[in-house]
């Protein structure tokens, strides 16, 4: 009785959902994709009329060839007032200043009442790149993608997150479950919740956020920080992951985790010395020791490189120093411990023990109305830790089997939304 008595309000609310996104030009199907702590992401379909008042959407959705979408509707009226005020704001800053690159996700209109937000974002229909890894690595028996793809895709990282560094943006939680594939194959970088504008090219940072396995050691020593810098040591750790099918550092706690970063990855064999090079130079613990995203567009490993993309990097990245400063630091400064309890640590499942995984593509959304398959959202584990990757924005339709997780956990001081320091 308990259960059917939660069961109607959450109807209730939904029915209002469907109603308020009807009446914008959306229809909302039941189809949900992600969810956060105040938030769920829903697969909808925009209408011909909404698309023809809408520019930004139209131009997108012609070029894909369908009408679909994903709604992130955040409830407001549950969230602190900090989390409505600051943050759910920064995102939707961060999401208009990066748009219209191919390689970032596209917030094509916000709504709102006095209950809820509404983000229409695009649809990112393979899932995330954690499942990708572990969808190829699966069929490849062997951990990890080709060198060949590994190239591709990290060129198109590169691209996007020089994109966002041009902008004014710096990500702050760049990791695989954080970046998308769509149908196509294109990679879609998203989650900018914890992204951080400023006009200062050179600005420092105090935010204490992020997930362990992908934070920079700066971060992790409560240092003040260059957030494009913290990016960049996020790209090393990804592309790790990419090439190997899992984490350079496997630890939970801070502390532990930068005694294994002095002493560097470990690579397995048949890894590439030109990959090995490029993954040791981004992964440097003093930040300005780091080549810049000009200097990894030039790196040998990267070449050759797709021209677009190449003429991109150039353009957007930032010119590099010719005397860099290292970010000033307290060497006496200790990490501070990890909020989150002990989850297991990073172990790449067999094949052979876990069955046979979904395909990366998975099967074709439903029209609205269709009942969601059970089992598609099950709690998983595999690459790594517990994933929180879909709390703040969650775009991408999910593939996940059963057995996957998430490389790393989130590295937050009160919450998975609350900043330890407000960022300058």
């Amino acid at each position: 009785m308990k259960g059917n008595g939660r069961r109607k309000p959450d109807q209730r609310t939904f029915m209002a959902q469907v109603r308020e996104c009807r009446d914008k030009g959306y229809l909302l199907s039941s189809k949900k994709i992600g969810s956060g702590a105040f938030s769920r992401v829903y697969l909808a379909y925009a209408t011909q009329e909404r698309m023809q008042h809408n520019p930004r959407l139209a131009s997108d959705l012609r070029g894909k060839r369908h009408s679909m979408v994903a709604i992130k509707i955040v409830s407001t009226a549950e969230a602190p007032v900090e989390f409505a005020q600051k943050f759910l704001p920064r995102e939707i800053s961060s999401l208009n200043a990066t748009y219209k690159h191919l390689n970032v996700v596209q917030l094509y209109e916000t709504y709102h009442n006095s209950q809820r937000a509404y983000l229409v974002l695009e649809l990112a229909g393979r899932g995330d790149l954690l499942e990708h890894i572990n969808t190829v690595s699966d069929r490849r028996r062997c951990p990890g993608l080709e060198e060949k793809e590994a190239h591709r895709l990290f060129w198109q990282l590169v691209s996007a997150v020089a994109h966002c560094h041009s902008s004014g943006v710096v990500h702050r939680d760049l990791k695989c479950e954080n970046i998308l594939l769509d149908d196509q194959g294109f990679l879609k970088l998203t989650d900018f919740g914890f992204a951080n504008q400023s006009a200062l090219k050179n600005a420092l940072l105090s935010t204490f956020c992020g997930s362990v396995a992908y934070t920079a050691p700066e971060i992790l020593m409560s240092k003040k920080y260059n957030g494009e810098r913290a990016d960049l040591w996020s790209l090393g750790v990804i592309l790790y992951a990419m090439v190997t099918g899992k984490l350079p550092f496997k630890e939970r706690r801070p502390r532990r985790m930068l005694l294994l970063m002095r002493r560097g990855p470990a690579f397995p064999p048949g890894l590439s010395p030109e990959c090995q090079d490029l993954i040791r130079a981004l992964l440097q613990l003093r930040p300005c020791a780091r080549p810049d995203l000009q200097q990894v567009a030039a790196h040998r490993w990267m070449l050759p490189a797709p021209p677009a993309l190449f003429r991109a990097v150039l353009g957007a990245a930032p010119a590099p120093s010719l005397t860099p400063q290292c970010v000033p630091s307290r060497e006496s400064a200790e990490p501070r411990e990890d909020s989150n309890p002990t989850r297991p640590l990073l172990q790449l499942r067999r094949p052979q023990q876990q069955g046979t995984p979904k395909s990366a593509s998975g099967p074709a959304p439903q029209p609205p109305g269709a009942r969601p398959s059970r089992g598609a959202w099950s709690a998983s584990a595999g690459l790594g830790l517990q994933s929180l990757a879909k709390a703040c924005l969650g775009v991408g339709v999910s593939r996940r089997p059963p057995s996957l997780c998430a490389l790393g956990h989130h590295l937050v001081s009160e919450g998975p939304w609350v900043d330890r320091v407000e960022a300058r």
